[in-house]
């Protein structure tokens, strides 16, 4: 690593422990106010910098300060609170303006809850951030298996399909948004599935395991909706010109040669997590392997390669674990503890409550919500209203935020690495003249925006 590289940070000095010490969660009628913007910069700024110390292991100093000053549990509130307003408030907003003008508040607000989760996902890697979350963990159990499925649904509405340069070119501001709110749902439903993970390995550590395993079992069957994810194979996908195209640190590119080679982030971690739900001990307690749920678990056993193998040693246990259960009647054995007299049976269960009190929050009030948030996101072109643009671009295309990026920046048009920046909004990357000219009729008015903004 050189020495820039090993610079390279998202925080000033000092910053870290003022920005992680005034964090609190936020009410839902206070997005979109000027207060609220500035912590939107700022839970960016912690995201960015978390992922370069995970990604480049120095230090893990924004880990230990979230954990040590107790914040992580303001990052699973704001990220149902965004979840709520996504569902509630959105909907009104785009009733109130079908053909907003400027769009770039809106998606300010979702792209919100990606930064939650993005950081939730890299700090949980850690058992002593699962411990951190334990009188949250539920909330966010509950709320990353409803993301699990979210994902099964738009893949199953036809996201993955390819749309043309002519569709593109026709999409009004409204679709071009919602279109946009699907990629961003799609990335926080993608690293969902790691959070499913830790959440199941560290459950005892978060000293509520048996809470957490009757609701990955029982209440929501995750095992069978890992298997279905697998099946779908949803970080691969094909473009309107019949190119492979992967998935990888929030966007689609084109796969390199070890992306072919090598297994892809998001299925180890699916693997992982229905290795580590299978073998658990509690399984016995808490799940019973019917026939439907057993025909769709082996056929999973031909998937495990000896490459996958080499690559993913553990995974050696569950293909042991999916042959014996491919040979024998292994509902019967679970039909012996899954009868009247359960052991299974949780007495005293924690119970999800965030989600409600932000429900609550909102009950006959969405349209008022709606009307006076509308008024946050118009840029009135005053000078607050510039700088606070200026902040919010600069937070967004940072060289912090382009080292997340797989290590630089991405041409918008075909993946490659890319060195020219649109001149006009500074957004927006690109490898040469020719994908720039082709990306622009989609470009326009994003571009538009941001000028406009930023003058």
């Amino acid at each position: 690593m050189d020495e820039k590289e090993a610079q390279l940070s998202a925080l000033d000095i000092g910053e870290l422990d003022m920005y992680v010490q005034s964090m609190e969660p936020w009410r839902l009628d206070t997005i979109g106010n000027q207060a609220w913007i500035d912590w939107h910069i700022r839970l960016q700024k912690l995201n960015q910098q978390a992922v370069l110390e995970a990604s480049s292991m120095q230090e893990e100093l924004t880990k230990e300060t979230l954990i040590s000053f107790g914040k992580l549990p303001v990052l699973v509130h704001e990220a149902i609170c965004i979840q709520v307003w996504r569902i509630k408030i959105y909907p009104q907003i785009m009733k109130l303006e079908p053909a907003p003008a400027n769009t770039f508040g809106i998606y300010m607000v979702l792209y919100h809850e990606a930064a939650a989760i993005g950081l939730l996902e890299t700090v949980l890697f850690h058992e002593d951030g699962a411990q951190c979350i334990s009188e949250v963990a539920i909330d966010l159990l509950h709320y990353s298996v409803d993301q699990l499925t979210a994902l099964i649904a738009i893949i199953n509405n036809g996201y993955l399909k390819p749309l043309s340069a002519k569709e593109l070119e026709c999409e009004t501001v409204a679709e071009e948004l919602e279109r946009q709110k699907k990629d961003l749902q799609f990335d926080i439903s993608m690293r969902c599935i790691s959070i499913v993970r830790y959440l199941a390995e560290h459950m005892e550590a978060a000293g509520i395991g048996a809470s957490i395993s009757t609701n990955l079992y029982k209440t929501y069957d995750v095992p069978s909706i890992l298997c279905h994810l697998i099946q779908l194979q949803p970080w691969r996908k094909v473009n309107d010109k019949g190119d492979t195209q992967v998935f990888n640190f929030g966007r689609w590119s084109k796969p390199t040669v070890d992306d072919f080679s090598q297994l892809h982030r998001t299925e180890a971690q699916l693997w992982l997590c229905l290795r580590q739900l299978l073998l658990e001990p509690r399984l016995s307690h808490h799940y019973t392997i019917d026939e439907c749920r057993r025909s769709a678990f082996c056929s999973l056993q031909a998937k495990i390669t000896d490459a996958m193998l080499d690559q993913v040693p553990p995974l050696g246990d569950l293909k042991m674990f999916l042959c014996r259960l491919a040979v024998g009647d292994y509902s019967s054995l679970h039909n012996r503890t899954n009868g009247v007299k359960n052991p299974g049976c949780t007495l005293i269960e924690v119970v999800p409550q965030i989600k409600n009190t932000y429900l609550k929050e909102v009950h006959k009030r969405t349209k008022t919500l709606a009307k006076a948030q509308l008024e946050h996101f118009k840029m009135d072109g005053s000078d607050t209203s510039r700088n606070m643009a200026k902040k919010l671009l600069e937070s967004y295309t940072s060289d912090a935020a382009l080292a997340l990026d797989s290590g630089g920046a991405k041409c918008a048009k075909c993946g490659d690495k890319a060195s020219k920046k649109c001149s006009r909004c500074k957004t927006e990357w690109y490898c040469g003249r020719e994908c720039q000219v082709q990306q622009w009729p989609k470009h326009k008015d994003l571009c538009d925006q941001f000028a406009k903004l930023c003058m």
